[in-house]
């Protein structure tokens, strides 16, 4: 059960100045089962205008703010210090077929299925198409148990596809990743929700951070660590279960939840609208450390 320290620092610098600014951060963390967090603070510059906290739909916690003075830089900086624990996961073989699952949600007939069935859908970010269903498909055979297969499909992603930062576009659908077999967490986590979602299975977009390890006889490399996403699927009889296609894991106790949302369009750590600006430079700085 480890306790982590989670810094995190985004900073612009512009040109010219900016008049005003209207952002939206989804950087406060959300209750979660296996985690806790101890502390948590934010820090803006320059001090926001007008802040207001809220839940979005999704039940995450959003923090929007206006700047409404002249400023050249923004900086915007989270500290916390979260305590994370790993979940069991289903057994092997034991889980509902699949095809029951898809059935379970065409008529929800609980709070629990009606919020699944929510994640079952084609989104912005996360559309598709047929070489996505088929593609789902080698892993999806008849009757088979939902988590066996997703859990092999998890591993097809991871085996198929190359983590190579640069390849994709802001934005880029399933069926482009598949084509292209290269990209970053958020592409891998994109397609597997759209191969999913094609057999009409639910599943998440989940954004957060991930411990990493520095290379041995090395140091770790203060701020170089960054956000990560994964996605989690509902398992009937269970609840939701985490899985890392970008590592060919299952969500545990280095895996540390912000937000989570059809896909990355619903919890973009942060975004906003600004009058002015011009050209910038941007620097973001991430560090997970564990707590001594």
């Amino acid at each position: 059960m480890p306790i982590y320290q989670v810094d995190h620092e985004t900073v612009y610098d512009y040109r010219l100045p900016v008049l005003y600014s209207n952002h939206l951060a989804h950087m406060l963390p959300r209750t979660v089962s296996r985690q806790n967090w101890l502390s948590h603070s934010i820090e803006v510059e320059p001090n926001p205008t007008i802040r207001q906290e809220r839940i979005d739909i999704f039940g995450n916690r959003v923090l929007a703010f206006s700047i409404e003075q002249e400023h050249t830089h923004f900086r915007f900086k989270t500290t916390g210090i979260v305590d994370v624990q790993g979940e069991e996961p289903p057994k092997q073989g034991e889980t509902m077929k699949w095809e029951e699952v898809t059935k379970l949600l065409e008529r929800p007939t609980s709070d629990e299925t009606l919020d699944a069935a929510m994640y079952a859908y084609a989104s912005p970010f996360a559309k598709f198409d047929e070489s996505v269903r088929n593609y789902a498909l080698e892993s999806f055979e008849q009757g088979r148990p939902i988590f066996d297969a997703a859990y092999e499909l998890m591993t097809r992603i991871y085996t198929d596809c190359k983590y190579t930062p640069g390849a994709t576009r802001i934005g880029a659908q399933p069926q482009e990743i598949l084509r292209g077999r290269k990209g970053v967490c958020q592409d891998f986590a994109h397609l597997m929700i759209g191969c999913l979602r094609s057999l009409h299975l639910p599943c998440r977009y989940v954004s957060g951070y991930l411990r990493t390890h520095s290379c041995e006889g090395q140091p770790k490399l203060v701020g170089a660590d960054a956000t990560h996403a994964w996605v989690s699927t509902f398992v009937p009889d269970h609840g939701w279960v985490e899985l890392d296609p970008t590592n060919n894991v299952l969500g545990g106790d280095e895996h540390i939840v912000l937000a989570w949302g059809r896909d990355f369009g619903d919890v973009s750590p942060l975004k906003g609208v600004i009058t002015g600006g011009g050209d910038h430079t941007l620097k973001v700085s991430v560090n997970v450390d564990v707590k001594e």
